[in-house]
């Protein structure tokens, strides 16, 4: 996790990243991120935990990509917050399946 708090320190929050939808490689990564979105969600209507932690993964990796490869750090915080809002909806899953348990 030490790569996602060196990226969320190095964008200002006064300077919230947004897609650039004028930027090929943005559009292309906002199609990506709405696929891992959607199957993640999938997985976790049909409960299969496991595959949904492998969507978070592949969204895991396009951040590292964005990073790395690309050197989008606006990217690369996108990224992180979807990372986090993947996380709160495994935990949300969770919470539900213990309670109907």
């Amino acid at each position: 996790m030490t790569h996602l708090n060196t990226v969320a320190q190095s964008v200002p929050a006064a300077n919230t990243p947004a897609f650039d939808l004028s930027n090929p490689q943005h559009l292309a990564m906002r199609k990506l991120m709405a696929d891992i979105y959607s199957r993640h969600l999938l997985a976790l209507e049909n409960g299969v935990l496991v595959t949904a932690v492998r969507y978070r993964g592949a969204m895991y990796g396009l951040m590292r990509c964005a990073m790395q490869v690309t050197k989008d750090y606006g990217m690369a915080w996108l990224c992180i917050e979807m990372i986090n809002s993947l996380e709160a909806f495994e935990e949300l899953y969770e919470i539900q399946a213990r309670a109907a348990a």
